[in-house]
């Protein structure tokens, strides 16, 4: 149980250092949102591309929140059937005991996705120098990682499952 508690503790510090980038990005959109307006440069688009690009990537982002479980799933899965071995391993992380490498694996894939929706934001920030935009999306970020952030009483179940076959 300790190798499990500690292999949790690699995954969560990753998982706030992630949640650190979105602190980043916010203090980018603060400082560039507040050029004096002389010293703006123009909106790389506008108009109807933009709302196009912005209705693309809301999508994309609505996707993500299921597309974090299906991948949790899949890669949790993977391996679970004795005698079958993938063709490839990934390196297992320092620090992170072979047996827990799946649930640390899933968990940093969660971050990325849950982190993507602030990315598709200071993009569209870039693209419009519209910091609004930039918001909407850090909030569904916020609240990817609110939803998705894995719990140490779903990794012992996990842990309990495994052991049992």
């Amino acid at each position: 149980m300790d190798k499990l508690r500690s292999a949790y503790r690699v995954a969560v510090i990753i998982g706030l250092a992630m949640m650190a980038s979105l602190l980043v990005y916010a203090a980018i959109v603060g400082v560039l949102g507040k050029e004096p307006a002389g010293l703006r440069s123009a909106p790389a688009l506008s108009g109807s591309q933009l709302e196009f690009i912005r209705l693309v990537l809301l999508g994309v982002t609505a996707i993500i929140f299921f597309l974090i479980r299906f991948v949790n799933t899949r890669i949790l899965a993977a391996e679970g059937e004795q005698g079958k071995k993938p063709a490839s391993r990934p390196r297992q992380m320092s620090g992170v005991p072979p047996e827990f490498g799946r649930l640390t694996t899933a968990a940093v894939v969660t971050y990325a996705l849950c982190e993507a929706p602030a990315i598709f934001g200071l993009v569209l920030f870039f693209l419009s120098r519209n910091s609004s935009d930039f918001h909407i999306f850090l909030l569904i970020s916020l609240f990817y990682f609110a939803i998705y952030f894995p719990k140490f009483s779903q990794w012992e179940e996990w842990h309990r499952k495994q052991q049992g076959r």
